[in-house]
C-alpha cells in the first residue's frame, strides 16, 4: 500500500514539473522590489474604491513574474493582460457610477477594447492624456496583442510540449520571449501609474517643488512615482508631456495665489516633524497651520521639551527635533486610555520617559517628555488647554 501512495506521489510530482522549467531571472527580481515598495493610494472620498484596484493590479503583476518564472508563460501572460484590463476598468468605473453597480453585481460590462473605446468619448482628461503621449498608449497596445499570441496560443511554439525537446524545429526563442515578458510588464506599471494621475492628479501635483510647498495640508494621497518611466523604460519625455496638458496646468493653476510654506511648515503640515530651531520662522506662518498644531507650536516655544505629541488615541503623531530616551517602540491604544482617564494628568511615569495629557474638546493631545514638567510648566500647559478649548467652543459656535 506504501509503494502504491509513494509511486502516486511521484506521478503527482512529475505531472508538476512536466514541460516546466524554473528559471531566475535578475530582471524579475528588480521588478518585484519595485512592485513591492509600490504605495498607490488616492485620498479622494468618491474614489476610495480605486485603492483596492490598485493593489489588486499590483497583486496580478506580481504574480505574473512568479509564475514566468515557475515556467508558467502562458498563464503569467494573462495575469499581465488581466492586471492592464482592471487598471482600465478601474478609470471607467470612476466616470460612470451605473456601470459600478453592474460591475459589482456581475451583469454586463463592456470588454478592455470596447472600453477603452468608450474611455475616450466620456474622458476628456483621459483622451487628452492619451493624445499627449500616443505612442505610449499604442506601445501598450501593440504589446497586448503579441501577448494574446501567446495566450490565445497561436503557433505550436506556444504549446508546452514543444517548448523543450522541440524548440527548435518550432522556432521557439526564449531569450525573445522573455524580452517581451518583461516589456510588457513594465509597460503595464507605467499604464498604471498614468491612469492613476488621471484619476488623481493630485498625485503627480505633490511632486511637483513648485506646487506641493503650497498645499498646505497633509493629502492622503501618495505622490507618484515620476522616476519610474526613466529609470526603467528610458523614457525622460512622459511626465513632461502629462504636465504640458491643459488638464494638469488647470489642476496647478487652482495654487497660483496660494501662499508657498516655508521649509520648517512645510515639515509640520506633511511630515508631522517639528523643528525646535526653526520656532521662529514657524511663527510667521501660524496661519498656515492647523489649530492642534499651533497647540504643539506653542508648547514648544513656551520651552516645554515634548519629544512627541500624540493624539486620537496615538494615531495622529508628531515628532519634535528633540530625541526620545523611550526604550520601546510603541504604544497601544489601552495605554493612551489609562493615561487620559488617570487623576494626575502630568508626568506620568513610563519607562524612563513620562507622558502629559491635554483635554482637546472631544480628544486628547499625549505630550512625551524626557524629564519631568515643573510646577510654572504645568501652569503654562494649564493655560493653552484653557486657550484652546474656549477658541475650540467659539469655532463651533460660529
Amino acid at each position: 500500500m506504501t509503494d502504491i501512495k509513494d509511486f502516486e506521489k511521484q506521478t503527482i510530482n512529475n505531472m508538476t514539473q512536466e514541460y516546466r522549467k524554473t528559471t531566475s531571472y535578475p530582471e524579475c527580481e528588480k521588478l518585484l522590489l519595485y512592485l513591492h515598495s509600490l504605495f498607490i493610494i488616492t485620498g479622494q472620498v468618491n474614489e476610495m474604491f480605486c485603492n483596492s484596484f490598485v493593489e489588486e493590479a499590483i497583486k496580478l503583476l506580481k504574480n505574473a513574474i512568479f509564475l514566468y518564472k515557475d515556467g508558467l508563460f502562458d498563464c503569467a501572460f494573462y495575469s499581465v493582460r488581466e492586471a492592464s484590463e482592471v487598471i482600465n476598468s478601474m478609470l471607467y468605473l470612476t466616470k460612470d457610477s451605473y456601470m459600478k453597480k453592474e460591475w459589482e453585481s456581475k451583469n454586463y460590462f463592456p470588454v478592455d477594447k470596447k472600453l477603452r473605446e468608450k474611455l475616450e468619448k466620456m474622458s476628456a482628461d483621459y483622451k487628452e492624456i492619451k493624445n499627449a503621449i500616443p505612442e505610449y498608449f499604442k506601445k501598450h497596445e501593440d504589446l497586448i496583442k503579441k501577448a494574446n499570441k501567446i495566450i490565445h496560443k497561436q503557433g505550436f511554439d506556444t504549446f508546452y510540449r514543444a517548448r523543450q525537446p522541440y524548440a527548435n524545429t518550432y522556432g521557439f526563442n526564449k531569450e525573445k520571449e522573455f524580452e517581451l515578458f518583461i516589456e510588457l510588464e513594465k509597460y503595464t506599471i507605467g499604464l498604471l501609474l498614468i491612469i492613476f494621475i488621471i484619476i488623481d492628479p493630485l498625485s503627480l501635483v505633490l511632486t511637483d517643488p513648485n506646487v506641493t510647498y503650497k498645499i498646505n495640508f497633509n493629502p492622503m494621497t501618495e505622490p507618484i512615482n515620476i522616476c519610474y518611466f526613466e529609470d526603467y523604460l528610458n523614457l525622460d519625455n512622459i511626465i513632461p508631456k502629462i504636465k504640458g496638458t491643459s488638464f494638469y496646468k488647470n489642476i496647478v493653476s487652482a495654487f497660483d495665489n496660494y501662499e508657498e510654506m516655508s521649509p520648517a511648515v512645510f515639515n509640520i503640515v506633511r511630515t508631522e516633524y517639528f523643528d525646535i530651531n526653526a520656532l521662529d520662522e514657524i511663527s510667521k506662518q501660524l496661519h498656515l497651520i492647523s489649530p492642534l498644531e499651533r497647540l504643539m507650536f506653542f508648547i514648544l516655544k513656551n520651552g516645554i521639551k515634548v519629544s512627541n505629541f500624540y493624539s486620537c488615541g496615538g494615531l495622529l503623531w508628531y515628532i519634535t527635533s528633540i530625541e526620545c530616551n523611550r526604550r520601546t517602540l510603541s504604544f497601544n491604544n489601552h495605554e493612551f486610555n489609562i493615561y487620559s482617564q488617570s487623576q494626575n494628568k502630568f508626568n506620568q511615569k513610563r519607562d524612563n520617559i513620562y507622558i502629559s495629557v491635554l483635554k482637546l474638546y472631544d480628544d486628547f493631545l499625549y505630550l512625551e517628555h524626557n524629564e519631568i514638567l515643573t510646577k510654572e510648566e504645568i501652569d503654562i500647559l494649564k493655560n493653552l488647554e484653557q486657550k484652546f478649548l474656549t477658541l475650540y467652543y467659539n469655532f463651533i459656535q460660529c
